[in-house]
């Protein structure tokens, strides 16, 4: 893990151009005068494959904002058995729950190499007293949240196992910025969908072979996508 204290957000015109925090969704649209509400500094933290960003049950005093990669939530259900319950990547936040004084619902855990801000709880509730650009900014992520928990469930863990294997990838590849993604393993698949690891290995084996789906040596994968949405709905 690599920490970077980014601790003044917008100083001149030049300088924005190149801010790690401009970018981000969550302050996409506040203005000069809003950045001068943040008086703690904010790190900017870069994550490997498999770090664990922070646990279940856990008390925060931050929220993350994802600027590049991959984060999975993983929930441990009674008896210690673990579930994914969604994949988040740039522009989503993390630990939005601990806002309201909960804590985190799930572990976090990164897919690939993640780089991520951590922005203090005060810089949040200054800004939300005293900027409306922002508690819109939170109220778009909170919709955002419940959007993709309906769709995880009724587009990801229902259905045909093709096609959920289909939706996943699809995700997947929406969510890596343009790029190739990061082959998840077939039990995080499994986990993902609910499924077993060899209907994992069976189905992305048939995928392979349609090309529908290319690994490379590095395991980044290709989809085509148009023959994927296609399956999904026949």
């Amino acid at each position: 893990m690599h920490k970077i204290q980014i601790k003044q957000a917008w100083t001149e015109v030049e300088r924005c151009q190149h801010c790690a925090i401009r970018h981000l969704v969550l302050f996409s649209d506040l203005q000069r005068k809003d950045f001068e509400l943040i008086h703690k500094p904010i790190d900017e933290i870069e994550y490997k494959l498999g770090d664990v960003i922070y646990k279940q049950n856990e008390t925060m005093q931050f929220v993350y904002t994802i600027r590049s990669g991959l984060v999975k939530l993983v929930q441990s259900l009674p008896g210690g058995r673990p579930r994914i319950v969604r994949i988040l990547g740039q522009g989503d936040l993390l630990g939005i729950e601990s806002l309201n004084n909960q804590q985190t619902k799930h572990m976090a855990i990164s897919l690939d190499k993640v780089d991520l801000c951590r922005i203090p709880h005060s810089v949040i509730t200054s800004l939300q007293y005293n900027s409306p650009r922002l508690h819109k900014s939170l109220i778009v992520r909170w919709q955002k949240t419940l959007a993709m928990a309906d769709f995880w469930i009724t587009q990801i863990s229902s259905g045909k196992i093709k096609c959920r294997v289909a939706r996943l990838l699809l995700l997947l590849d929406k969510k890596s910025e343009g790029e190739n993604f990061l082959m998840p393993t077939r039990e995080d698949i499994g986990l993902m969908l609910g499924i077993t690891t060899e209907s994992v290995s069976k189905t992305t084996a048939e995928f392979k072979r349609q090309q529908w789906l290319m690994i490379s040596k590095d395991n980044r994968a290709t989809l085509d996508v148009k023959a994927l949405e296609q399956l999904c709905s026949d």
